[in-house]
């Protein structure tokens, strides 16, 4: 299954940044960038279903809605940052349907990195910019492009209508209409990006979102059912169920 990792799909400055040793995660996507710097060690990833490793000062800048996964296993390190568009919001304008490959950074600048971005300590804000916008530099200097713009805006394109509609009646056809796709061509590109089937692919962020209004709000059950529209409440029970063996009231109530 792919997850759609919701708590990093906030904008507003949403950062979080950690070093792992022998963990991982499965596939999975966000609305924030991610940037991953192989410390120590061989990093395994998936780039929308393409293995590669990042190798010991090799790193990578994933960008919004990018299905990947990574791994790192038994000695290996690695640097995970996560931050939303509005630390690099001049980058993002020019370069949010690319994806890019992994890279190495000139000496200097990983030099400088590696004292103020890749530690256990987030740096002060406006130094931590500066740390992103020389990330930006070098993987426009260094990296190669991953994928076709038009892969990475028809991913964009998608994630953006779900999450704007996702209280309406959502169907192939009509998203494939009205992004001016035509229909069979929008299934199989679809296919290709995601790697899931549709109804499952707006379940999945129907769910995660009710997640949320369960976790942080006290709106009735009954309202959170209408805003992530699931139609009905049986409906509602059944598909939250099929996520997590529990009902909307029983995770309530498990937060």
């Amino acid at each position: 299954m792919i997850e759609h990792q919701i708590t990093n799909s906030y904008g507003n400055f949403n950062n979080n940044a950690y070093i792992y040793q022998n963990c991982g995660y499965i596939s999975h996507f966000h609305a924030n960038y991610e940037l991953i710097y192989a410390l120590k060690g061989e990093i395994s990833i998936g780039i929308n279903g393409i293995a590669d490793t990042l190798f010991e000062g090799e790193m990578i800048l994933i960008s919004p809605y990018t299905i990947h996964s990574l791994v790192a296993q038994g000695d290996s390190q690695m640097w995970v940052g996560v931050f939303s568009k509005d630390f690099i919001p001049a980058f993002f304008e020019k370069n949010k349907n690319q994806s890019f490959s992994k890279f190495f950074c000139d000496t200097d600048k990983e030099d400088f990195l590696k004292k103020y971005l890749f530690t256990k300590d987030t740096p002060e804000h406006y130094l931590h910019i500066c740390c992103l916008y020389m990330v930006c530099d070098q993987c426009i200097k260094h990296a190669k492009l991953s994928d076709t713009a038009s892969g990475g805006e028809f991913r964009y394109k998608v994630t953006d209508y779900i999450s704007k509609n996702i209280s309406d009646d959502i169907s192939m056809i009509k998203t494939a209409e009205h992004l001016g796709y035509e229909y069979h061509y929008f299934s199989s590109l679809f296919n290709n990006c995601f790697g899931m089937n549709f109804k499952g692919f707006i379940n999945l962020f129907r769910f995660e979102k009710a997640c949320r209004l369960l976790s942080e709000s006290d709106c009735d059950i009954t309202k959170i059912c209408t805003e992530c529209g699931f139609g009905s409440i049986r409906n509602f029970n059944r598909i939250f169920k099929g996520f997590c063996k529990k009902t909307p009231t029983q995770y309530r109530k498990s937060q």
